[in-house]
């Protein structure tokens, strides 16, 4: 042991706040000392102890995340408070933190924002974002888009990447105040040059549609990438599309079925779409029915429309899977219950037909009238002859299915929106 550090052990034993505080310093970042959270922790408690603010906020932090102490959120909930109450600012945001989410103490919404008011009123930026987002969602407080910006644009400023990212989806969406796009790309060029992959993900997606910034394919390209790598699965699914269509980069189907495989092994739905289709053409990989049977189920089991659509087909055609036109209907119609136009024809078409289900013209009228109200131009004269099969309360009873598929669809898309 050092001299100096001989010396700032025998003043803490000897029960000297500051030497106390700078020796769990010390420990707790390993500055010439090994790093031991756990001594870090023993100094800032007797600190704490003694009434040091900074060591009850220190302390209340290891006992939230259960560094060199066993996590206790109690414990920690106790010593933020302590810390809190006498001003602390970083105290009082993560005893805001405990009150928003129940940690050591009750979910108490209201408090959670009070504290959080007094510590972004002393500027803590995270604070501030959280503040913002309680104004947002209108959580402990009614919402206030207005309030909601103003927060995130102090914490923006101050450079919180999140909160740069937030000001520039609500400057997009106009909401809080007027629409601009010019602004909102550069908020999120902001975050994007931090390195947050979400902003650069919307900063590419403003790019590639010339969105508050010139159209430039080979910036879209470029952010796209850069997200890509950090493991965002938009992200990497776009760079396959901007392969497959030769945007911003040469055409390269081999280079696209890479980036939808890194985008489908994070469960993205739309990437195994793709990569049944690029495997049911040939395209960057060897035709291989099977395969391309294999992505499609992989995606329609997780909902997407598309793929349940296009596995009907396969079932119908045998391609990649056994013939069966019952569990191509089965498909058909879970794709047409979400509201896709091909499959509520389809359907209908399978009920005037008989084929995977019994003959049904009310169903086949049902199905027929929602693609008809889709605007499918196909629908008008399929749709007459089978009107002309059904009698007035027949039609009634179609009606009636027709108002339940519709209200069951518009649940799915309000669960499915984000």
């Amino acid at each position: 042991m050092n001299v100096q550090l001989s010396v700032l052990t025998s003043d803490a034993n000897a029960g000297d706040v500051d030497a106390q505080l700078q020796l769990a310093d010390l420990y707790e970042n390993g500055i010439g000392v090994p790093l031991n959270p756990g001594q870090a922790a023993y100094w800032y408690r007797n600190a704490a102890e003694q009434g040091s603010s900074k060591a009850q906020s220190r302390l209340g932090q290891m006992y939230l995340r259960g560094i060199g102490v066993p996590e206790d959120h109690e414990q920690a909930a106790n010593y933020l408070s302590q810390s809190a109450q006498k001003g602390n600012v970083i105290a009082q945001a993560n005893l805001a933190w405990c009150y928003q989410h129940g940690l050591g103490m009750e979910k108490d919404y209201t408090q959670a924002f009070e504290w959080y008011l007094k510590s972004a009123e002393q500027g803590h930026a995270g604070a501030r974002y959280n503040l913002a987002f309680m104004y947002s969602k209108g959580i402990g407080i009614p919402r206030n888009d207005v309030e909601a910006l103003k927060w995130y644009l102090r914490a923006a400023e101050q450079g919180h990447m999140k909160a740069q990212l937030n000001v520039g989806l609500m400057l997009a969406q106009g909401e809080g105040t007027e629409k601009n796009e010019a602004e909102a790309a550069r908020w999120y060029q902001e975050a994007a040059n931090q390195g947050y992959a979400k902003a650069q993900y919307n900063l590419a997606l403003m790019y590639g549609g010339g969105i508050g910034v010139p159209q430039d394919d080979e910036q879209a390209f470029k952010w796209h990438k850069l997200a890509a790598r950090q493991g965002y699965a938009r992200a990497q699914f776009n760079m396959g599309l901007f392969y497959i269509n030769g945007l911003g980069v040469p055409q390269d189907f081999k280079a696209a079925e890479e980036c939808f495989q890194l985008a489908a092994k994070q469960s993205y739905a739309k990437a195994n779409y793709q990569l049944g289709k690029l495997h049911a053409f040939g395209l960057g990989v060897s035709l291989n029915e099977l395969e391309a049977a294999k992505y499609y189920r992989i995606a329609a089991e997780t909902g997407y429309v598309k793929a349940q659509y296009r596995l009907g087909h396969l079932y119908v055609s045998g391609s990649g899977v056994h013939k069966d036109e019952t569990i191509a209907c089965s498909w058909f119609e879970k794709a047409a219950r979400q509201g896709f136009q091909k499959a509520q024809h389809m359907m209908g078409v399978r009920y005037v037909k008989g084929l995977g289900v019994e003959k049904d013209y009310v169903r086949a009228y049902a199905w027929l009238l929602l693609a008809n109200d889709a605007g499918d131009p196909n629908i008008h004269e399929a749709l007459e002859r089978v009107r002309d099969k059904l009698s007035e309360g027949q039609v009634t009873e179609a009606e009636v299915l027709v108002t339940e598929f519709s209200q069951a669809y518009k649940r799915i898309e309000r669960r499915t929106t984000v």
